[in-house]
């Protein structure tokens, strides 16, 4: 009898206090869930500013260092730096020691290894994983055709701004392997084509020495996957999504970026909704886009436009870049999963001030890169 009635206020207290333990345990998820994981940057290698060979030479105009590249590739504990002055690319150890250079050298020196490779005016650079180099070579100015970018505040990160749409140089594709001879030339028809690159935004080697490149095709926004041999292997632009994208004469779409996972399996593409008449921005969609069966899936709609598609993760997770205006000094990663749920966040903490801090990037090890400039040396931060 004793043991029944026991039992009976235990019951009777479980299913007092059952809802406030069910809320706590709701309460605490909710917390874990949206936690702010806060990064640092600490300094990764630095390469001294000057005119030396063995340093990356650029102008001083009004005592500030100019056409300094915004990214580099880091790859192997070896730091690729295009020295936009000379038509190099000058490879760096992390203490900032020159270990060979690519490009036909004015300045010829003993100790320096040079691979002798005729490179035009130097655009992006990426490194794969078995450190193959890629480098955007562009043709002459005077075989320039004009492809003007138009400007989209809404797609621009933290610190970057222009005042003018930019022309487009053409260019091609130039693919160094790791005994620094030239392999292939890729064009935007890969290997043995002969339709240059226009205007190129962004390039990265991904894994299994796939190359991505998104860029401007025929007056729209591509992204051309490139195998290992330098073969067109697939292309997604904007027309692949239109049976999702269609929302009647009211709003107008835009692509934002067509991102890749490492592996080439599949790609989120970003796309932004403005009202037709007043042109207002209305929303951001992230669409997923399988390559192998074609296969499109809705995975997340943006209110905010100051909240853009950034990275897709090995893990098949994905970034969202949230710049946080009320700090000035940090933005903000939105940590979401393959469906789209927004699980965690990471704060990027930038040091003032900020406006020595360059661009931000990541690559195919999802490693987080951050550059800036400061008592002459070029800086490169990684972040923890």
């Amino acid at each position: 009898m004793q043991n029944s009635f026991t039992f009976k206020i235990w019951t009777s207290s479980v299913r007092k206090y059952l809802p406030f333990f069910l809320t706590s345990i709701l309460v605490i998820g909710a917390c874990s869930k949206f936690r702010v994981d806060d990064y640092n940057p600490y300094l990764y290698g630095r390469v001294k500013l000057g005119k030396d060979l063995k340093e990356l030479q650029v102008s001083i105009v009004n005592r500030v260092p100019t056409n300094v590249p915004n990214q580099v590739a880091v790859a192997s504990g070896v730091i690729y730096v295009p020295d936009f002055e000379q038509s190099l690319i000058k490879a760096f150890n992390s203490d900032g020691d020159l270990k060979f250079v690519i490009g036909n050298s004015k300045e010829k020196q003993d100790k320096v290894k040079t691979y002798n490779i005729k490179l035009g005016r130097i655009g992006l650079v990426t490194v794969s994983d078995g450190d193959d180099i890629y480098v955007q070579s562009r043709i002459s100015r005077e075989d320039a055709k004009s492809d003007k970018v138009a400007e989209n505040i809404y797609t621009k990160k933290s610190g970057e701004f222009r005042t003018e749409a930019e022309e487009a140089v053409p260019s091609v594709i130039l693919k160094i392997n790791d005994s620094g001879k030239l392999s292939q030339t890729i064009y935007a028809d890969g290997v043995g084509g002969s339709i240059p690159f226009g205007y190129v935004e962004r390039m990265e080697a991904g894994n299994n020495d796939l190359l991505f490149v998104f860029h401007r095709q025929n007056g729209v926004m591509r992204l051309s996957i490139f195998d290992e041999s330098g073969k067109l292997k697939q292309k997604v632009e904007g027309s692949d999504f239109k049976d999702s994208l269609n929302q009647g004469e009211a709003y107008t779409w835009y692509v934002d970026s067509f991102i890749s996972h490492p592996d080439g399996e599949y790609v989120l593409g970003s796309f932004s909704f403005y009202e037709t008449k007043s042109g207002r921005f209305k929303n951001r969609k992230i669409i997923k886009y399988e390559l192998k069966d074609k296969r499109i899936t809705p995975i997340k709609e943006i209110q905010d436009p100051s909240e853009t598609l950034y990275w897709v993760l090995n893990n098949d997770n994905f970034f969202i870049w949230e710049t946080e205006v009320e700090e000035g000094n940090s933005i903000r990663l939105q940590v979401h999963d393959e469906d789209g749920n927004h699980v965690n966040n990471i704060r990027l903490n930038y040091p003032p001030p900020r406006g020595l801090w360059r661009e931000t990037w990541m690559d195919t090890n999802d490693e987080i890169y951050s550059m800036k400039i400061r008592s002459g040396y070029l800086e490169i931060h990684k972040w923890k």
